[in-house]
């Protein structure tokens, strides 16, 4: 199963929950677990990491379950090949018989059967929530500077080379004569090339590193929006190389444009959109049939697709609006002097409608008239908020304002809808 097919099991009515577990279902379910966040572990830290190279190195690829785990990639050449390993808790073993150390080694070691020439120009490395050992071979391995144990690829390399020996674990077997196999110097190079990343964080906790990286990217306290955004971005974005029939690459190139999206987004004198492209669900669209914005769109007339694109901006509108609120980011009443101005340009349109109907004109004419008052919101109507001047949100803003009777389309809207009862909308 890869990463795809995690984030596609169809969320949590696929799960069925049983009265009772044994102990045997009760570990299965936490063996899934484990390899769930280990999948989307994966994902996260490559985020996470592509941002060091924002900015900087923008011809590099980055790619899940390709050369690796995680692979960093250079005209098709790797320069970086990462090994991952999340333990839920952060428990786990990483000594010099570790499961997770040697099935690695076993990995890197028939990667580099098959071109000797990668440690010259490729470093790899173990990213794991488990601690190494002090004095262990992983603890010898460790980055400069990191641990009490001093770095020493050649004291690991002894260290593995007398666990192999003294190994008695059968399930190691392969990936220790995958170890030894290769040449004294090649094995050395291997081992000089690796650097382990132990006590690495959680899943949960990688959001905090995206955040502190992009500091630097995002306008001042805007790091955990710009997070949310981007990482908003990057799921499907991951998903979609996974689905590929060789798994593809994202460029850091890619995720530096996003990068831009996102800031000018955030910028003081901007108001972000994220709702712009949303389609909502038939059955939201449906839960909105006896609102008065769309029974005032009915009474001129108004329905078909037209009807539908009335309600998807109401939707994406309302559920705009409500970030922007939740958010902190509108201020001064800068939604209510946006829908005064929405009412403002509305007023004399209606005025005029008006004047120009009769006392006793007939159904027809009060649709003609209405649909063509309607047609303007439709096709001109388009008032700023802050700097953002999108169609769905003046568009949706009127059927706001339409629901609440302060706008019509109908010269008689006042008293046709006044008894409607209003319903919240679930957006």
């Amino acid at each position: 199963m890869n990463l795809f097919q995690i984030v596609d099991l169809g969320g949590p009515q696929q799960l069925a929950c049983h009265s009772r577990f044994n102990v045997s279902e009760a570990n299965s379910v936490h063996g899934a677990a484990q390899s769930a966040a280990g999948y989307l572990y994966q994902a996260r830290l490559a985020l996470a990491e592509c941002l060091r190279y924002a900015y900087s190195e923008s011809t590099i690829e980055i790619a899940i379950e390709r050369l690796d785990d995680v692979s960093f990639e250079k005209n098709g050449a790797p320069l970086e090949l990462l090994q991952t390993k999340h333990h839920l808790k952060k428990a786990g073993d990483l000594s010099d018989g570790s499961v997770d150390l040697w099935k690695t080694l076993r990995v890197w070691a028939h990667a580099i059967s098959g071109d000797p020439s990668l440690p010259g120009r490729t470093r790899f490395v173990l990213v794991t929530t488990a601690k190494a050992p002090e004095g262990s071979a992983a603890a010898h391995l460790r980055p400069e500077g990191s641990g009490l144990t001093a770095r020493d690829p050649a004291v690991a390399t002894r260290l593995l080379m007398a666990a192999s020996e003294a190994s008695s674990n059968f399930g190691l077997q392969k990936s220790i004569e995958a170890f030894k196999g290769l040449s004294p110097a090649i094995r050395y190079e291997l081992v000089a090339a690796i650097e382990v990343l132990d006590r690495a964080a959680l899943i949960s906790d990688i959001g905090v590193t995206i955040e502190e990286r992009l500091r630097m990217m995002a306008p001042r306290g805007k790091a955990a929006l710009a997070r949310e955004q981007l990482e908003g971005w990057w799921w499907p974005r991951i998903c979609a190389a996974l689905q590929a029939d060789t798994p593809g690459t994202i460029s850091v190139l890619e995720v530096e444009q996003k990068l831009d999206d996102i800031r000018d987004g955030l910028k003081r004198d901007s108001l972000p959109l994220d709702l712009e492209h949303v389609e909502p669900s038939p059955a939201e669209l449906a839960s909105f049939d006896e609102m008065r914005f769309v029974k005032q769109l009915q009474s001129i007339g108004i329905g078909g697709v037209r009807l539908e694109y009335a309600k998807r901006d109401f939707y994406r509108a309302s559920v705009q609006r409500s970030r922007w609120v939740r958010e902190s980011l509108l201020f001064d009443d800068e939604v209510g002097r946006f829908e005064h101005r929405l009412i403002e340009e509305w007023q004399p349109r209606f005025a005029q409608m008006c004047d120009a109907l009769t006392d006793w004109c007939d159904t027809a004419a009060l649709h003609t008239s209405g649909q063509k008052l309607y047609g303007w919101v439709e096709a001109e109507a388009r008032f700023p908020i802050r700097s953002q001047t999108v169609r769905f949100l003046t568009v949706g803003s009127y059927q706001i304002l339409a629901d609440d009777l302060r706008v019509g389309w109908h010269r008689d809207f006042e008293s046709l809808h006044a008894h409607v009862d209003k319903e919240p909308a679930d957006v």
